[in-house]
């Protein structure tokens, strides 16, 4: 082999370690979540006490089974099986796929070739006589042919590692808003369960004071218009009941369509009691709520890492358009010729060729002017991702606050909903009150369960919203469901 080729032909491997060397942080170093910093604890020293009382609800499958879930178990099998989050994978291996393609363009192209010829006739001699030949030639060869322009590749590679740290940083994005979508779909099912619970004991209530009211019209010490009023009570919590359990039945098809589960299969919340859970503390500072955010948001990181990507492309137009354009080529085979029967080689053949020029198109000043735009437009994106950070932080901790405000007055409007229950029984089994009041409190009772049911199933989904706009949610930041205390 020549001497000439074994100096030039290890250039390309020269060249890719020197710019992968002195490349910036995007092209040579870890990917962009192997630098983040670590992750602060938001979590508070204690929980609060209050929990959410499921009840003995008698739901029946919808076609096969029920299955009992928790939220840990939600949002782990969440994170294994959506659909969302290994699309988002696939999506990463594309993105390595174009990176790889990117470093190696800096390689060169290995060509093999086999050429035969045969010539019978008139053929014109070197000095541009006619002469008669008849003759055949077999090649075979093997070229190496390089041409880059080092500026265009050194950007196309910084380019194309942004967006794979990018698509990394979304992947990220789309598991935690997966898990955002299903743990707040599990509360709204849990929800579901506490309204049906609701209404079951409605029903009951109802079943009751209609037998009780019977007896007494029987008897003569009611009128016939109770009876009728007590019938229409149960009627109308009879259909209460049924558009209850239909919410519920939604609420489950919703999230085994998150869960990529079986839409037949009845999901129930598996404890009998759902804690007031508190994820993020109550004295975090709205300032630095959002600095983690900023810090920690995958899609955050993810429009950086694309705006990074987008300066680059800048880059490779410009230099595609200005930086020199490398070639160089190298071919190494055999020649064997057959002529007037007889056959001479195969003989060794070698060719070597290098230039180097520049290539300027009239379509580079609007590709630049294309790339320039598209760099301006990105930096948009992740300013509007920021206003919607801030506004996802102040939104979930207002709603946060909010609901944790309700929880106790709902507390207290239950138990003095009860107690007003107990005492209208009494004085229409006294004869003292009208069934009519019993009516009146057993509405009241029902109105109060169900805004306590809600005070709790929303914060504790405010919560799992707050701590997704921090980009802290995953699946060790739900705590066991074990360590939940029980109903009260």
């Amino acid at each position: 082999m020549p001497k000439v080729y074994a100096h030039w032909h290890a250039f390309p491997v020269y060249l890719a370690g020197c710019l992968l060397a002195s490349g910036p942080a995007g092209c040579a170093s870890a990917p962009e979540g192997d630098r983040r910093v670590q992750r602060p604890d938001v979590a508070p020293a204690t929980q609060p006490s209050a929990s959410l009382l499921l009840g003995e609800t008698r739901v029946q499958p919808m076609y096969r089974q029920l299955l009992a879930v928790d939220l840990p178990t939600v949002v782990r099998v969440a994170s294994a099986r959506a659909t969302d989050v290994r699309e988002a994978r696939e999506r990463v291996k594309s993105a390595e796929g174009r990176y790889e393609a990117a470093v190696e363009a800096l390689f060169p192209v290995i060509a093999p070739t086999f050429a035969w010829q045969h010539l019978d006739g008139v053929n014109q001699n070197a000095n541009g006589t006619l002469v008669s030949t008849n003759f055949s030639n077999l090649v075979p060869a093997v070229t190496l042919q390089w041409i880059v322009n080092p500026g265009r590749v050194y950007y196309d590679i910084v380019a194309s590692r942004r967006r794979l740290d990018a698509t990394r940083e979304q992947e990220r994005a789309s598991e935690l808003d997966t898990l955002r979508v299903a743990a707040n779909q599990f509360y709204d099912l849990v929800l579901a369960q506490a309204t049906v619970a609701v209404a079951q004991q409605s029903v009951k209530q109802s079943e009751e004071a209609l037998r009780l009211t019977a007896r007494r019209v029987r008897a003569g010490t009611a009128l016939a218009a109770d009876e009728s009023r007590a019938r229409a009570s149960l009627a109308g919590r009879r259909q209460d009941l049924i558009l209850a359990l239909n919410n519920f039945y939604q609420a489950s098809v919703a999230l085994t369509v998150t869960l990529h589960l079986d839409a037949t299969v009845t999901l129930v919340p598996g404890p009998s009691a759902i804690a007031q859970t508190t994820l993020v503390r109550d004295d975090l500072p709205i300032d630095r709520a959002i600095a983690t955010a900023v810090e920690q948001r995958p899609d955050l990181q993810a429009a950086r890492s694309l705006l990074a990507a987008a300066k680059a492309d800048t880059g490779a137009v410009t230099w595609g358009a200005i930086g020199p354009q490398l070639q160089a080529a190298y071919s190494a085979g055999a020649l064997r010729t057959e002529v007037g029967g007889q056959t001479f080689g195969p003989h060794e053949q070698q060719k070597a060729s290098a230039s180097a020029g520049f290539v300027l198109g009239m379509s580079t000043f609007g590709q630049a002017k294309a790339a320039g735009a598209n760099a301006r437009a990105v930096a948009l994106d992740v300013e509007r991702r920021l206003d919607q950070v801030r506004a996802q932080i102040v939104s979930a901790q207002q709603d946060s606050a909010a609901s944790a405000m309700l929880i106790p007055i709902a507390t207290e409007q239950v138990a003095a909903a009860e107690e007003a229950l107990r005492l209208a029984q009494a004085n229409v089994t006294a004869g003292t009150m009208l069934l009519l009041d019993v009516l009146q409190a057993e509405d009241e009772l029902d109105n109060a369960r169900l805004r306590y049911a809600r005070a709790v199933a929303h914060y504790n989904q405010s919560q799992v919203r707050l701590l997704a706009a921090l980009g802290l949610l995953d699946v060790n930041s739900i705590p066991p469901a074990a360590t939940q205390p029980a109903g009260q």
